[in-house]
């Protein structure tokens, strides 16, 4: 295996490990000692291939229901929203009703 290939396989594990831990990719750099700008790059170059498993341009929303639990006031955002290609967006009041499909149907 050339060089290339070798630092592409390395950097496929590394992507495939970060998504199935479920968490940011700066925690998993962090615990990995990469560079978050390296992971993002090639998590982005792997999601453009054909099969891949990304939502990139055509993937499936899933919402799942969530319960609230009485306590005080949270100096955290009301909502929260994470994808599978990392991003995350808080917000501290909640959108217009319409938003998040607007937001979904213009993302790519």
């Amino acid at each position: 295996m050339t060089k290339g290939g070798e630092r592409e396989a390395r950097w496929r594990r590394h992507v495939d490990a970060w998504r199935a831990s479920g968490g940011t990719q700066t925690a998993y750099c962090k615990e990995h000692g990469l560079r978050s700008h390296s992971l993002s790059y090639w998590h982005l170059r792997f999601s453009g291939e054909s099969g891949s498993s990304g939502t990139r341009g055509g993937g499936t929303l899933t919402l799942v229901p969530a319960a609230l639990i009485a306590g005080p006031a949270a100096s955290t955002p009301s909502l929260s929203l994470h994808s599978p290609e990392g991003w995350r967006l808080d917000f501290a009041a909640l959108p217009p009703a319409g938003w998040l499909n607007t937001l979904w149907a213009e993302r790519s």
